[in-house]
């Protein structure tokens, strides 16, 4: 249910960023430094980009915008949103960054696919101390 006067990307942007922070806590992570890990922060670009798929956003408009909005609200940091998103797209060749990103979006749609199948790749691999 979209909050009253919430556009849908922020509600979507609010939702993702939600569920990343509870992994967050967890796994006893930092959200305002996700993007000190490669892994991390690739994790969450693929959450939130298979969340802009899924919901079908436009990737230059309403994608990017739930994106960037995204990451802003998991940071609590909303001027860090676009620095955040543009720091994933200048990371997409960095293997351990796709690695992250696959698993986040393979998080999302396996969540998408089936309610009960809550996504914990992010505080999984927080409580196993992996960086």
């Amino acid at each position: 249910m979209q909050e009253p006067g919430a556009s849908r990307v922020e509600t979507l942007a609010k939702i993702g960023a939600s569920l990343l922070a509870v992994q967050c806590e967890a796994a006893a992570l930092a959200p305002a430094d996700i993007d000190h890990d490669a892994w991390r922060h690739g994790y969450s670009f693929g959450f939130f980009e298979a969340m802009a798929q899924y919901a079908d956003l436009d990737q230059y408009g309403d994608g990017r915008e739930m994106i960037a909005s995204a990451f802003g609200k998991l940071v609590d940091e909303a001027s860090r949103g676009d620095e955040l998103f543009r720091g994933a797209v200048a990371s997409i060749d960095d293997p351990r960054f796709s690695a992250g990103a696959a698993t986040g979006a393979a998080d999302l749609m396996a969540w998408a696919a089936d309610a009960e199948a809550l996504p914990t790749g992010l505080a999984r691999r927080g409580r196993a101390g992996e960086s």
